[in-house]
């Protein structure tokens, strides 16, 4: 049993770093679109259309790409002064707790977007205006892809907690 979690474990961390990596590629993407509109406006009076929408849409995007990461390396936010005057026990406990309301939220988030995810792919819905249209799947796919990532990850990490397997 212990094996075969430690290589669900070894592959979660794999996916988790592999969109690490594509976020930060995304980051300098976001970057230089900026860069190119402020240049382009700035000199040629001729802003890059859609710039806003997709720079939005990537931010987004990028955030639940590093959920996941954030969590494995257990640096999600929490009080933990909290939990540092906290016995040992008590630590445990309340680290299971939290990890368990972040299971519970990234469970639910993933849950509630699947319909809209799925109403956005049949529809081909999109966003933007009639000069640039960008459409919403992707986005949608994502929020509910890496909510279920992230929510894998906490389960994961509880049972890492319960049972004393160290990563």
């Amino acid at each position: 049993m212990l094996v075969l979690f430690k290589k669900i474990d070894f592959i979660n961390d794999k996916i988790i770093q592999f969109f690490k990596y594509i976020a930060s590629l995304l980051l300098v993407v976001v970057g230089l679109l900026i860069l190119s509109d402020v240049v382009l406006r700035g000199v040629f009076n001729k802003p890059l259309i859609g710039v806003p929408e997709i720079i939005a849409n990537l931010v987004v995007i990028i955030a639940f790409f590093q959920f996941a990461y954030a969590v494995s390396i257990e640096s999600m936010l929490r009080s933990d002064f909290t939990i540092e005057i906290a016995g040992p026990k008590l630590k445990k406990i309340l680290d299971i707790f939290s990890c368990f309301l972040g299971l519970l939220f990234f469970a639910l988030l993933a849950m509630s977007s699947y319909s809209s995810m799925i109403k956005s792919f049949i529809s081909s819905e999109f966003e933007g205006h009639a000069s640039f249209r960008f459409p919403t799947f992707p986005l949608k796919a994502t929020i509910f892809l890496f909510s279920s990532l992230t929510a894998f990850t906490y389960l994961l990490l509880i049972l890492s907690k319960i049972f004393n397997l160290k990563k």
